[in-house]
């Protein structure tokens, strides 16, 4: 017997495989749901802004959640403690990094720029 076929409703349009426009499932059951408080999830899927600002806002979020984890240092055991310290200073160098490489590529000109604007700027003595 062949597929059965149901009809697409004019107002529909034609699916696309996958989650749909405004579907938001993937902040229930994705990948990430158990890891991220809704208000995260949506902050880090409402608009992708590029930039490294999402990356930035990532990283942020798991340095706040692993420095609320070492607030009851006390009742953790001390290997979870030491690798839990490590991720945490590995997230907040990834935050200096971040930022830093941000401020180069996207807040100054490129170096090329720089140095293209730095020799017009220099005056050509004629003999």
């Amino acid at each position: 017997m062949p597929p059965i076929k149901r009809p697409v409703s004019p107002r529909q349009g034609k699916r696309k495989r996958g989650g749909q426009p405004g579907n938001s499932n993937n902040l229930r059951h994705g990948f990430y749901s158990k890891s991220f408080t809704l208000a995260e999830l949506r902050g880090l899927d409402d608009d992708i802004k590029g930039e490294f600002t999402d990356e930035i806002a990532l990283a942020r979020i798991n340095a706040l959640h692993l420095a609320e984890l070492l607030k009851d240092y006390k009742k953790i055991p001390l290997d979870d403690f030491v690798s839990a310290s490590n991720a945490l200073n590995n997230y907040l160098d990834r935050i200096q990094s971040l930022s830093r490489a941000q401020r180069v590529v996207f807040r100054t000109g490129t170096t090329i720029e720089q140095a293209l604007k730095e020799l017009a700027d220099i005056h050509v003595e004629e003999d």
